[in-house]
């Protein structure tokens, strides 16, 4: 997934909502301290959660909303070049359009909230059902959702699924949907799936910060080439090489014990 834009509000000098639009070169120009740095901090926070170069702290809620009572410090990406499919629940693959968790143009939103600069809740914004009798199916176990099945006699080709039971019900309101938009809690009860999901889809950011020394031992520089090792290790002929290295080494020890 590739980032599309990021939303601010709240955090540090950005007291209302803020968006600014990605492309595949981006570059911030402007004198200093007017909130360049800010946003590729948001972005570490949003990445990372705390694990990267910057940790969210009450120091960060815009201070004016913090007078005004309004503590909820938010950061919010917006992604497109989007997965073809993904699992959300169980081994059942279905597609982000089909479970109604894009925007209006097709793009995912990720909403993260951060109450009183504490812990994250994540939300997805799309265009959703709210039609009372068939909105908040991503949150709901496969009985409930026999439940509407039977209560308004929907026919279901398999009831083992939840991702076809879904798409049995949304087919049966189709004309009745009322899409809305609206923020679909991703962190709770049977929605945490969904996050969990859409976490390994998430491109890696790394924050190199040049007013600072920065080497090889630094976290932020270590996280990701950690991540990259794992990944090209994983590839069979690579596994393979190492596997033959391992056992060439093993012989030449054997061979030096036995002298």
């Amino acid at each position: 997934m590739l980032i599309k834009s990021v939303t601010l509000k709240n955090f540090r000098g950005y007291r209302n909502e803020t968006t600014v639009l990605f492309s595949s070169l981006t570059t911030f120009v402007g004198r200093n301290d007017i909130g360049k740095s800010t946003i590729l901090e948001a972005l570490d926070i949003f990445f990372n959660e705390g694990k990267g170069c910057v940790s969210l702290d009450k120091e960060d809620i815009n201070k004016q909303a913090s007078n005004e009572g309004d503590d909820e410090v938010i950061i919010a990406v917006e992604f497109f070049n989007l997965p073809d499919s993904l699992i959300i629940d169980e081994s059942n693959r279905t597609t982000l359009a089909a479970e109604y968790l894009l925007t209006e143009s097709n793009t995912l939103k990720i909403v993260k909230r951060y109450p009183r600069a504490g812990k994250e809740k994540v939300y997805i914004k799309a265009k959703h059902p709210t039609n009372p009798a068939c909105c908040d199916l991503l949150s709901k176990k496969i009985t409930d959702l026999k439940v509407i099945l039977s209560r308004e006699d929907i026919e279901c080709e398999d009831q083992t699924r939840k991702a076809v039971i879904r798409a049995a019900i949304w087919n049966h309101f189709a004309d009745n949907l009322n899409l809305e938009e609206k923020e679909i809690d991703v962190t709770k009860e049977d929605g945490k799936t969904i996050w969990e999901s859409l976490k390994k889809f998430l491109p890696v950011y790394s924050l190199f910060q040049a007013d600072r020394s920065n080497n090889d031992h630094d976290k932020e520089i270590q996280d990701p080439l950690k991540e990259a090792v794992k990944s090209i290790l994983k590839e069979d002929n690579v596994a393979q090489m190492c596997q033959r290295i391992a056992e060439h080494v093993t012989t030449k020890l054997q061979e030096v014990d036995y002298a």
